[in-house]
């Protein structure tokens, strides 16, 4: 089985090296030829769960890519999801497998722009619930990575999710079954994270000083804030129909060490005590999980008659402070998207 991964950044890279570990074939498509060159020539350097140096080509062809992978695993920002999809399209063979790490309505924007080719091509489309990397990198071809324990996933046909997974088990013993993909996105816990944590540190973003991202920058009120967005996400789920976990539980799910309150898990988490703050107010933290992952939040509520007021005070703030240019997009939704 061969395997394309869409997205050459941090966690991208992680993924080839988890592959190439476990002996598997695997390509690296990028936008950036000075990236691909350099790991081309020298691998990719690899510490923590995994350490060494792994040989995975890396290309700036979508039609290389496309061709070479039995399954193609979407790794991009989630603002890139439906560009790929559509770049993908015309390129995509019967029988390939799609799978967007870490969600973000990733499926339901394959699903809207591959439409019947799904059928045609007998394909399955499906996403994880959650990242399965957490990484960093000195270098563009490093990577220091840590592995989760478990992550949900879904097919956009819920009914190919077994399949899936019996296929990819030896690769991806990690995949438990999730009962759609609302609900892989909605388990998503990043963005109730990340957004309020950056937006409380803007000034450290702004001013590029360098910080600790829970270590540092997780104060008391700011998991406070978290908390109560994550009741609005809990609660949105559940008016779509979806049973999902609180950000604590999910964050205990992951990894072996347990805490009994959100602030230690996440100041005092191995995986995440390093793990450093943006030094840019550009940041996915803001672009990617402010409209894929508060606005949904927001949009729904008000599609359902849920009051949100946190994800609404949340928005407002990053529009009044960060403007349209920089947490604008994402998706509008309809209730038939979730019939």
């Amino acid at each position: 089985m061969n395997f394309t991964i869409i997205g050459g950044g941090k966690t991208g890279r992680a993924l080839a090296v988890y592959l190439t570990s476990k002996g598997e074939k695997c390509i690296v498509k990028t936008r950036d030829a000075a990236k691909a060159a350099l790991v081309n020539e020298k691998g990719i350097e690899a510490e923590g769960a995994l350490s060494g140096c792994f040989k995975a080509p890396m290309t700036t062809s979508m039609e290389e890519a496309a061709a070479f992978g039995d399954v193609i695993i979407i790794m991009t920002v989630a603002n890139a999801h439906r560009e790929v999809a559509e770049q993908l399209k015309p390129l995509l063979r019967k029988g390939q497998r799609i799978v967007v790490f870490n969600s973000n309505w990733g499926a339901l924007e394959f699903k809207q722009v591959l439409g019947s080719l799904i059928d045609e091509l007998e394909l399955i489309v499906a996403e994880t619930g959650a990242q399965l990397f957490v990484a960093s990198a000195k270098a563009e071809n490093h990577v220091s990575m840590t592995i989760k324990a478990r992550t949900s996933v879904c097919a956009t046909d819920s009914s190919k999710t077994a399949q899936l997974i019996e296929e990819l088990k030896e690769v991806f013993p990690q995949f438990a079954p999730a009962g759609s993909i609302i609900e892989t996105t909605m388990s998503t816990t990043n963005p109730v994270i990340h957004v309020p944590l950056t937006i409380l540190n803007a000034a450290r973003a702004e001013n590029a000083q360098p910080f600790r991202f829970y270590a540092d920058g997780a104060s008391q009120k700011g998991v406070d804030l978290v908390v109560a967005l994550d009741r609005e996400r809990i609660q949105v789920a559940k008016a779509l129909g979806c049973g999902i976990d609180d950000v604590l539980t999910g964050i205990n799910s992951f990894w072996p060490d347990k805490y009994d309150n959100l602030f230690d898990a996440l100041t005092k988490n191995p995986a995440y005590i390093k793990a450093a703050g943006p030094q840019l107010l550009d940041h996915r933290y803001l672009t990617e999980d402010v409209p894929f992952g508060i606005a949904p939040i927001a949009k729904i509520g008000r599609l359902f008659g849920i009051p949100t007021p946190y994800a609404d005070a949340v928005m407002a703030f990053c529009l009044a402070v960060f403007g349209e240019e920089l947490v604008g997009g994402g998706i509008e939704f309809r209730r038939e998207d979730f019939e």
